[in-house]
This record gives C-alpha cells, structure tokens and sequence, in this order.
C-alpha cells in the first residue's frame, strides 16, 4: 500500500514538474528510507521566503545548468513558470543576460555561476544580494543554487542525468508557452 501511494505521490510529483521521474521511481523502488532522505533535500530546496520569486529561480535555473542536466533544467523552467516569471525574463537567465536583469538578478546570476559551474567565489555579486535582501536572502539563494544542483548529481550518479541543451530548452519552453491553435 505504501509503494502504491508512493507511485502516485511520484507521478503527481512529475506532472507538476513536467519532466519524468525514473530516477526518484527507483530509488523508491529500493529502499524507502533512502527516499524518505532524497526527499529532506526538497524542504532544504524549497521554500521561497527572504527573496523575490525571480531571483529565487534565477539562482535554481543557473545551480542546475551548472550540473548540466537537461531535464533538471527543464524542470526548473517549468516552476519558474508556474511561479510567474514570464518566458523573457527565463531565456535572459538561460542565457545570462538581457534588458530584464536588474542589477541584483545579474549578481544572483554572477554567484550561481560562481559557486556552482566555476567552484569559486564572487564578493562582490555576495554583498550586493546582501545590500538587496541581507543575509537571510543571501543563505536562501546559496540554498537554492546548491540544491538545485545537487539534483542533478543524484541522477547522474544513478544513471539518469541527461545531457544539458540550452537551445533546445529555450526553444521548447518558448514553444510550449504558446497558445495552441484549435
């Protein structure tokens, strides 16, 4: 009974997400308290509490890019969606840049780069998201970064990471965004 609602738990899980779930399918599949920790790390993911929804999946999008995962990065463009962030402002912070990026999303940007895809450090990008949402929004966007990237670590370790292509993406989460024709 507990690995069938577990199933439907998943597949709920991946509709909201748009995006399979194999990986977390089998983990559930072999041992229940290991998923029962691989979920921990979504309450540590999670929440959006000190900072504006943009720069919170600004700093998502660009932890799971660093994985290089695309159905990690697929996922997180389909929350930054279901959060609002328009489709413009989630192929600026794909790309890294462009007319939507204020300032303190382009240091968010510049800090999820930093420690995520380059392992280093960027003060100066830190103490502007301190001067912006202090430092309880600095610790929830370093929450965001890493967990979104730790993820995709998971799955590849498993087996079930996919290989990150950008222009696929963007072109897939800009067509899916349009209206449909009847």
């Amino acid at each position: 009974m507990l690995q069938k609602m577990t199933m439907i738990l998943i597949g709920q899980a991946e509709r909201r997400l748009g995006v399979g779930l194999d990986y977390t399918r089998q983990i559930a599949r072999t041992d229940f308290g290991l998923l029962r920790r691989y979920n921990r790390i979504f309450g540590f993911l999670d929440p959006n509490k000190k900072v504006p929804v943009q720069a919170f999946h600004a700093a998502r999008l660009r932890g799971a890019m660093a994985a290089d995962c695309g159905t990690c990065v697929e996922a997180e463009i389909n929350l930054a969606r279901a959060a609002g962030l328009d489709d413009g402002l989630i192929d600026q912070v794909l790309a890294g840049r462009g007319a939507q990026i204020s300032p303190e999303l382009a240091a968010v940007i510049a800090l999820a780069d930093a420690v995520t895809a380059q392992h280093e450090d960027d003060a100066g990008a830190r103490e502007t998201i301190r001067a912006a949402w202090g430092e309880a929004g600095l610790i929830e966007l370093a929450y965001a970064m890493n967990g979104a990237a730790l993820l995709p670590g998971i799955k590849r370790a498993m087996g079930y990471a996919t290989t990150c292509n950008l222009d696929i993406l963007r072109k897939t989460h800009t067509s899916s965004a349009a209206p449909k024709a009847s």
